[in-house]
């Protein structure tokens, strides 16, 4: 099912939880959960050519900060979560330029 899989920590580490069976042996330990909002950070942050599997990926947030011309970045932004899979309903910045996304798998 798209949208679920290995979870990152805070810190965009592997979330880790070992389970151990009566032997004390690691029985699962990857948490599994919803990964569409930590999907979408990652796409947010990664510059184009960041992520090995598809190097056209990639919005390069951190450069909004220079910027003045909202409209493209909306557009990058919907056009880089579609090449994701996801179906965008809504890309804006609210009044305080604080970025909403409302998208899905």
């Amino acid at each position: 099912m798209k949208g679920t899989g290995i979870l990152l920590n805070d810190e965009y580490d592997l979330q880790v939880l070992p389970v151990r069976d009566a032997n004390n042996k690691i029985v699962s330990g990857l948490v599994i959960g919803n990964t569409l909002y930590q999907n979408q950070a990652v796409i947010l942050m990664a510059q184009p050519g960041e992520i090995k599997e598809m190097p056209v990926l990639g919005v390069g947030i951190n450069d909004v900060v220079l910027d003045t011309d909202f409209l493209s970045w909306r557009r990058r932004i919907r056009q880089h979560m579609e090449l994701d899979g996801q179906t965008v309903n809504e890309v804006k910045f609210d009044l305080n330029k604080n970025l909403v996304i409302d998208a899905g798998y």
